[in-house]
């Protein structure tokens, strides 16, 4: 295969020059994740974050109790690290953030050894210091794919100076070839395509309840195509996803569902089918493969 997007001034590929070229599908991309198990690392990070220092150590009992809650573990760190003292030594003490995003709560937890993440892994139905305070994450995770490093620590930089103390760089998000990918916590949206430029404006937007349907991929607490189906709807005009009150879903044959929508006090009903883009390199270190593309017709 010839690839015939993506390279740089430098002739160098980048996925997500290629993804931006090829106007990749965006929306349906949000990682399913209900539950979000945030742990403060220095790093380095590895690929996995469970074989990182200090969690490789409880890999097993760790993730056993994040798959019992639904959760979804990532690595994070302030942009300009506080944890570290004047000498760059970590904090003998590192947060830990328990995200429900059906609930819209954060529980906040410190861990100093192994055994403290696996104890608080099992808290997610008695959180620690809840509060609704957002948690925004953007993908820095340079040893999954050079986009997220490149694009990711800008897009984090520039966020902290409109956002500060909530913004948290973090590990792999999904979508690489959608770097800069942000996800804004508790209530699970996620964004990709985002740049020094976009990303305050979209980030505000968002909060102030404007949700831009070009850059959102979804949210974490619904499937891909209930994801496709609301941005979808939110195209009507006076729409805007915190009216979204309910969704529901149910299969229509090979690849298809029908599903409804409850906003501003009606259900919208459409009908979501999927195929695949053609064979096409998705990451930076990835081979080849095949995308899913959402499409939405009213019923």
């Amino acid at each position: 295969m010839i690839e015939q997007h993506g390279f740089d001034e430098h002739g160098r590929w980048r996925c997500s020059l290629a993804a931006r070229e090829r106007a990749d599908q965006r929306v349906g991309t949000a990682v399913p994740a209900p539950r979000w198990f945030l742990v403060g690392h220095p790093g380095p990070w590895p690929r996995q974050p469970q074989a990182a220092a200090g969690l490789v150590e409880v890999a097993e009992p760790l993730m056993a109790a994040l798959g019992r809650a639904g959760a979804r573990l990532q690595l994070v760190r302030r942009h300009r690290r506080p944890h570290e003292d004047a000498a760059g030594v970590p904090h003998p003490d590192q947060p830990v953030m328990l995200v429900d995003s059906r609930a819209g709560t954060v529980g906040h937890g410190t861990w100093r050894e192994p055994g403290d993440l696996v104890a608080l892994a099992e808290r997610f139905d008695d959180p620690p210091e809840r509060s609704d305070e957002p948690v925004v994450l953007v993908c820095a995770h340079g040893r999954r794919d050079v986009c997220c490093a490149i694009e990711g620590r800008v897009v984090a930089a520039v966020l902290d100076d409109v956002l500060p103390g909530a913004v948290w760089e973090t590990t792999h998000l999904g979508g690489d070839r959608f770097a800069a990918n942000v996800a804004y916590l508790p209530e699970g949206s996620m964004f990709g395509g985002l740049d020094g430029s976009t990303a305050p404006e979209v980030l505000l937007a968002h909060l102030d309840g404007r949700t831009d349907l070009g850059f959102w991929r979804g949210r974490s607490t619904w499937t891909s195509q209930v994801q496709a189906a609301v941005a979808d709807v939110l195209r009507e005009p006076g729409l805007s996803l915190p009216g979204v009150t309910g969704v529901g879903q149910h299969g229509d044959g090979a690849d298809a569902w029908v599903v409804t929508v409850d906003v501003a006090g009606v259900r919208r009903v459409r009908r979501v089918t999927r195929t695949l883009t053609t064979p096409r390199r998705l990451t930076c270190q990835a081979g080849v493969g095949q995308a899913a593309v959402w499409h939405v017709a009213p019923l």
